[in-house]
Formats: C-alpha cells, sequence, structure tokens
C-alpha cells in the first residue's frame, strides 16, 4: 500500500479579512463542457515527464552516497500537491511552477478544470464497487481560520479546505495525522513529527495516494523459498522469493537495455511494471539514465500491446516491504522548484485579492516532507505514500521462459486508466 502526502507551509501570520473576491473566475459556465483533449493530454504528458524526471533526481541523489537503498515514492501524488500549490502561485511563482508541472501556455482557469474534472473521474472511480482494487488520491488545504482565502480557491476546493487554528500546534498536527491515517489504512499512522509545524504554520497543502490490489495471478505460498539476492558482484544476502508460472507481458528492451515484465492486479486497469537490467557493473546506474519521458512511455505501449505475451513464463520475485522518509526540498529544488526555504516566492493567489498586495515578499513555503509504503507479497501489493511541504548484451540471469529477479531492479505501479505512474520504486538491497 502506498500512500504519498505533500505539505507545503505558510509562515507568515496574516490578518482576518471577510472579504473575498471572484476576479481570477473566467466568463461563462467554464464547467459545463469537458476540457479540450488538447488540454488533458498536455497536462498528463507533464505529469509523466514530471514522474520520470522526479525518479532520476532522487535516484542520482540516493547513490551518489555510495550506499544501495531502496527508495519508494508517489510521483503522481506529488504532483498533485504542486498542483495546489500553483493554485495559489502568482507572478514569477506560478510561471515557475507552470513549467515545472508542463502546463506552460495554458491559463489557471483551463488548468483548474482539468483539476475538477480529474477529480470527479476520480470520485467515481473510487466508489465503483467493482474495481478489483482500492485506490484512493485525496487531497487537504489546511488553512489557519484568520486567512482570507480567495473565492477561487474556495470554489474550487470547496471539501478539499479545512479551516484549522495553527497556534494550536498540538491539535492540528494530530488532525493532519489522523486524516493521513485514514487516508492510507493506518500505514501512515504519523505523517508530521513533532515539531514539524509551530504558530508560524499559515497553511498545509497534504496529499495521501493509498493502493491495494491482489495479483490477477496469484503466487503460492508453498512457493516461496529462500534464496540469493545478488546486491553486487561482491555482497549477496539472502531473502524470500516468491515463485510462479503463468502467462505474462514480458519484453526485453532495447531503449533501457533492460528486461520488462508487467504484472497485472485484479481489474487489469492497475500493474506492477518491474524493469530487471542485466547482471552487470553500473547496469541499473545506466538503465535510469537512459530513463526519458519518451522511453518510459514507449516500454508502457510495447508492455500493453500483448505482442510480447509469453505463455509459460517462470516469474520469481522477492517479497519485500519498503518504508521510508523523505525531505523533498532539495530534490524538487534541482527540478526547477525555488521557493522552499528562503527562496522568492508569491502565493499571493490564495488570498482575498484586497488583502494580497500585503503579502506579495513574505509568503513562503518551509518544507517538503514525504513519507512513503509499500510491501509486496503472495496475494499483492500495499503502498502509501504521504508528503508535505513543508546493440544490447543482456548477459542476464534469466532466459525467454524465466523472470528472476535476484539483483537490483526497477519497479513502477502503473495506472492504464490515467496512463499515469502512481508510485515508483528501486530495490536494491533485502537489508536496505
Amino acid at each position: 500500500m502506498k500512500q504519498f502526502c505533500f505539505l507545503l507551509f505558510f509562515l507568515p501570520f496574516l490578518a482576518k479579512s471577510a472579504v473575498l473576491d471572484t476576479s481570477c473566475m473566467p466568463e461563462g459556465d467554464f464547467l459545463s463542457e469537458r476540457p479540450p483533449e488538447k488540454e488533458q493530454d498536455q497536462i498528463n504528458r507533464g505529469e509523466r515527464d514530471f514522474s520520470v524526471n522526479l525518479i532520476k533526481s532522487l535516484f542520482q541523489d540516493f547513490n551518489a552516497t555510495g550506499v544501495h537503498e531502496n527508495i519508494f515514492v508517489g510521483p503522481s501524488s506529488i504532483y498533485a500537491t504542486l498542483m495546489l500549490a500553483y493554485f495559489g502561485a502568482h507572478g514569477e511563482t506560478e510561471q515557475e511552477l507552470s513549467k515545472v508541472l508542463g502546463t506552460s501556455g495554458m491559463s489557471k482557469s483551463n488548468v483548474q478544470r482539468s483539476y475538477l474534472f480529474e477529480r470527479a473521474f476520480q470520485s467515481i472511480r473510487e466508489r465503483n464497487p467493482d474495481l478489483g482494487y482500492h485506490l484512493t488520491l485525496a487531497n487537504k488545504v489546511y488553512f489557519d481560520r484568520e486567512l482570507p482565502l480567495n473565492s477561487c480557491i474556495q470554489l474550487l476546493l470547496q471539501d478539499e479546505l479545512a479551516a484549522v487554528d495553527f497556534k494550536n500546534v498540538e491539535k492540528t498536527t494530530n488532525q493532519i495525522n489522523q486524516w493521513v491515517k485514514e487516508k492510507t489504512m493506518k500505514k501512515i499512522p504519523e505523517l508530521l513529527p513533532s515539531g514539524a509545524l509551530d504558530s508560524s504554520t499559515k497553511m498545509a497543502l497534504v496529499n495521501a495516494a493509498y493502493f491495494k490490489g491482489e495479483w490477477a495471478s496469484k503466487f503460492e505460498t508453498e512457493d516461496t523459498k529462500r534464496d540469493n539476492f545478488y546486491v553486487s558482484r561482491d555482497k549477496i544476502t539472502m531473502t524470500k522469493f516468491m515463485k510462479q508460472k503463468g502467462k505474462f507481458n514480458y519484453y526485453t528492451s532495447e531503449e533501457l537495455r533492460a528486461h520488462v515484465l508487467q504484472m497485472p492486479y485484479k481489474g487489469e486497469d492497475i500493474s506492477m511494471i518491474i524493469i530487471l537490467p542485466p547482471f552487470e557493473d553500473d547496469a541499473l546506474y545506466n538503465t535510469v539514465q537512459r530513463m526519458t519521458p519518451e522511453t518510459i512511455q514507449g516500454v508502457m505501449a510495447e508492455v500493453r500491446s500483448g505482442f510480447y505475451e509469453v505463455d509459460d513464463l517462470t516469474v520469481e520475485l522477492p517479497k519485500f516491504k519498503i518504508e521510508q522518509s523523505l525531505e523533498l526540498s532539495d530534490t524538487l529544488g534541482k527540478l526547477g522548484v525555488s521557493f522552499f526555504g528562503d527562496g522568492p516566492s508569491d502565493f499571493t493567489d490564495f488570498l482575498d485579492s484586497k488583502v494580497a498586495s500585503q503579502y506579495t515578499e513574505s509568503l513562503s513555503f518551509s518544507s517538503a516532507l514525504h513519507k512513503s509504503f509499500i510491501e509486496v507479497n503472495e496475494e499483492g501489493s500495499e503502498a502509501a505514500a504521504a508528503t508535505a511541504l513543508f546493440g544490447f548484451r543482456s548477459a542476464r540471469p534469466l532466459f525467454h521462459t524465466h523472470f528472476i529477479a535476484n539483483h537490483p531492479f526497477l519497479f513502477l505501479i502503473f495506472d492504464e486508466k490515467t496512463d499515469m505512474i502512481q508510485f515508483f520504486g528501486v530495490y536494491q538491497d533485502p537489508r536496505s
């Protein structure tokens, strides 16, 4: 299960005001029609680009230390939280976020319209009892009661808004943690540690994502055995491997120089995609370097084509669990998000225009906290994450009839309904 929650903290004190404006709203009923396909495609492409760039940046940060750590994040959730920040951004900060999100050239009202239609689609989807899996994607904006929100934000977010008293730090921290805990089915019981908030905090943007799915073809528990996992040429450890034989989509990607396996969950909308480089020095690094939004899209298209279906493929995967806490400000900074801490920022579009000009230089986000969890076993996978702002030689240990993930690999949980990477991970060491 994976849930990802993203919090952005306003630090300055803001005076109370009851006056709201509607100046940001476009003329006419902009929700009467579905967003044009061209606009939705641009946002979807922006999210895919962001996901791949985030993954590459995190991998480089982790491996710069020379330590083989496991990684697990929810790029789609991080993107959703940055989108919330974009709705309140103005001027250069808005342009910066628009570039990062891939919405350059679109008006903010059109982005908002696409957001609302996507939320409506997700709401209907979550209420479908016949999905075969459980997927929850939720946003919440916690704002201080004294903060004069503009009417556009109120209209846009509605039940995603929650007024709190940030002066009561302990109560507000518990309230946010409880919401995340509920949305992630208790897998992220405490997103915010004690001291994460203080009385100067004025807003927290939170996103939670949760997924639980059963394999379309389950592994039998009695077939799970301990075996070697080759962390590197000079480091071998033991772990439990699940094993089954069945029909799966599997092929060798020349672009990534890796072997690609699709493991669908019940319902067939969502799959785990495992990308296994050959067991060679720097093979995992080279595969990550070769990842681009285009190559990942190509890989997904090939996998889903059904052309590479193998009837009797023996699959061996390690059972694993990853729990992780990350501070993402530096990583996001490398992707072009410069407003954390003392960086210049303008988030006055969150505010009533009558008072916004008073705070142009003082509104800022302090941090981006992220917690994540995934467990993969014989039944399937459960994942959760929470973030807060504040000519290829295979040399493979497998053949066309075997896929044995007994050395470092990449994996992602891919949502075919939205064509998005919901969760992504790197598994390098069972003992990490």
